[in-house]
């Protein structure tokens, strides 16, 4: 789903809907089961966000929103941080757990925890009136979806919660206001033609960490929610948190006839499933997120598999 690099992992992948789970080693079969699930509730999510926020809540919280035009949260990200946090980014998030919303009126939540090595996560799915303990790092912390559409954070006999039908964040039943709002190193540009705003936003993530199913910038990204988060600053547009939702957007084309701002995927041979994307930055190269941290490359030296029209 995101960028895996698992080699092993990535061959096996192509069988998860056609192939047989029997003739792999259990291992084997744990990963593509967990992997499927992984595609299945990425295909299902809501993905009508047309910003974001990140909102201190405490010296060590903050919390991460995509919400609606009409002003909607979509998806919740409570970031657990090491140093206290000040209004301006100085230190990236220990732990996270996400709250992802599904076309159906449910949740699925999951932490930072990976399960094979740096990638894939457990998922928790939930409906209304329902919820689970998941962890953050050390630190237990229950998460509830109440019948009411709010998502409910309980940690340090703390309830941080955020209000899905308006986006309003409340700790203790106070309310945590827009003037706590962060923005990572820089605003979104505004300046230029689309294609300059684009590679400008994309550079503000340079050197952000990999971290596997990473939704805020905060606490580190993925190779899709890369591009996704930087579609999201600069078009107010939702593309998607996972390649295979991603390479769905467009025709796909030759990698040559790539324009500034394109999508460039990866996927092995006889593979149905890719399993990297990056940006089109101009000048033979590209951005992405991969390996530790988000970083240029020359389109050549990489061999991305296809490319996909983005305009």
């Amino acid at each position: 789903m995101k960028c895996t690099g698992i080699k092993w992992g990535l061959l096996i992948a192509g069988t998860l809907l056609g192939g047989s789970l029997f003739s792999q080693t259990p291992a084997q079969a744990s990963y593509q089961t967990m992997f499927a699930r992984e595609g299945q509730l990425a295909l299902q999510e809501r993905q009508d966000a047309t910003q974001s926020f990140e909102r201190r809540v405490s010296r060590y919280k903050s919390v991460f929103v995509t919400k609606t035009a009409q002003g909607r949260a979509r998806n919740v990200s409570l970031m657990f941080y090491q140093q206290a946090q000040t209004q301006k980014f100085n230190h990236y998030a220990k732990h996270w757990l996400n709250v992802r919303q599904l076309t159906n009126g449910q949740v699925y939540v999951y932490n930072d925890r990976t399960v094979y090595g740096p990638y894939l996560v457990a998922y928790h799915q939930l409906r209304k009136g329902h919820g689970t303990r998941v962890m953050a790092g050390k630190r237990s912390v229950r998460v509830h979806y109440s019948k009411a559409n709010n998502v409910s954070f309980y940690y340090q006999k703390h309830r941080l919660t955020v209000h899905l039908k308006t986006s309003r964040v409340t700790l203790n039943s106070k309310t945590i206001t827009a003037k706590h709002n962060r923005s990572f190193k820089g605003n979104v540009p505004t300046l230029g033609k689309r294609t300059t705003r684009l590679v400008a936003d994309a550079e503000r993530y340079l050197g952000v960490p990999y971290r596997y199913a990473g939704r805020d910038a905060f606490g580190g990204l993925d190779c899709a929610s890369f591009v996704n988060q930087v579609y999201l600053d600069v078009e107010q547009r939702d593309i998607g948190g996972m390649t295979g939702v991603q390479e769905k957007l467009g025709k796909h084309r030759a990698v040559s006839a790539a324009r500034t701002g394109d999508l460039l995927f990866w996927r092995h041979p006889g593979d149905q499933y890719t399993y990297h994307v990056a940006m089109v930055i101009g000048h033979g190269q590209l951005i992405e997120e991969a390996g530790k941290s988000v970083h240029v490359s020359r389109i050549k030296a990489r061999k991305p598999q296809f490319s996909i029209r983005m305009h």
